[in-house]
């Protein structure tokens, strides 16, 4: 039996050896590559030399206004989640829970801008903010706001928080999703008990639906986390990381440090950060999450 036990243990190793090992080279072998170039001088054209600068390009990120800017905006992604995306989708995910008509339909709505192209999205939300004769701009104007600059994605002060409300139009839903399932997981004798009890709607949301939505909660906050590091396409599509680079991210300044800037060198540094930021970022998280479900 014993032998047995063992042999199935070495051909189910054997088995799963080249698809491991087939991960392990298309996962490993670019984020290798973007670490060792991070630590060079190169611009990009094939066969031209590389000039070794150690932690220079490290060094420079710090020094680098556009990349402070960018982690700026990073940190206000981060607070737009929580502060827009969080209780919209809390709110949209007790709506479709709620007995009633139309569910379905309010469900597939709300989710619907997940399987849109974030491109189209962005595009999209473009148009709608356009100053000169856009939905937004016209609205604004026929209300009676004429003297307001309607220029929103064009502004240096009011550009990064145009993009965050976008943001949290294009994920509210999918979170929406994640607190519904949370909610259905709830058993309803607990809310049964608690209306027998005399506790009033708010009562049962603080005591019995936002204590037992741990999970949920700790899901969003590493998807928020996560995903504001290393958003791109919206702000791209719609600034360019701009105007100057008020709005700039991660991403887009890596995208033009590379390819109209041909600084291959400095953008695999800002690369690497990227990744280690997202590897601590949910390491931490996840450790800190598995230390509050132990506590409980």
């Amino acid at each position: 039996m014993g032998v047995s036990s063992k042999r199935r243990k070495i051909e189910s190793i054997a088995l799963s050896l080249p698809a491991f090992l087939l991960y392990s080279f298309i996962f490993m072998y670019p984020m290798v590559s973007v670490f060792r170039l991070s630590f060079y001088k190169w611009n990009g054209i094939p066969n031209s030399p590389l000039q070794y600068v150690g932690l220079k390009n490290y060094a420079a990120l710090f020094q680098d206004a556009k990349f402070i800017t960018a982690l700026t905006n990073v940190g206000i992604f981060i607070l737009s989640g929580f502060i827009l995306i969080l209780p919209v989708s809390l709110f949209l995910a007790t709506v479709i829970q709620s007995e009633g008509k139309g569910k379905r339909f309010l469900k597939t709505s709300y989710f619907m801008p997940q399987v849109i192209s974030r491109t189209a999205i962005a595009l999209m939300w473009y148009f709608l903010l356009y100053p000169e004769g856009g939905p937004v701009a016209t609205l604004l104007e026929a209300a009676g706001f004429k003297g307001v600059n309607v220029n929103f994605l064009g502004s240096k002060t009011y550009a990064i928080y145009a993009i965050t409300v976008i943001n949290a139009w294009t994920y509210a839903g999918f979170n929406m999703l994640i607190f519904s399932s949370g909610i259905a997981g709830i058993p309803g004798d607990i809310y049964e008990a608690a209306i027998m009890d005399g506790a009033t709607p708010w009562q049962k949301m603080r005591y019995i639906t936002f204590p037992m939505l741990k999970n949920s909660f700790q899901i969003f906050t590493l998807n928020c986390i996560i995903g504001s590091i290393t958003t791109f396409e919206m702000v791209y599509v719609t600034t360019g990381g701009g105007p100057g680079s008020a709005s700039e991210v991660f991403g887009t300044l890596l995208y033009k440090n590379a390819f109209t800037y041909n600084n291959y060198g400095y953008s695999n540094a800002m690369g690497s950060f990227l990744i280690v930021a997202s590897f601590l970022a949910s390491v931490l998280l996840t450790g800190l999450f598995a230390k509050s479900n132990k506590e409980d």
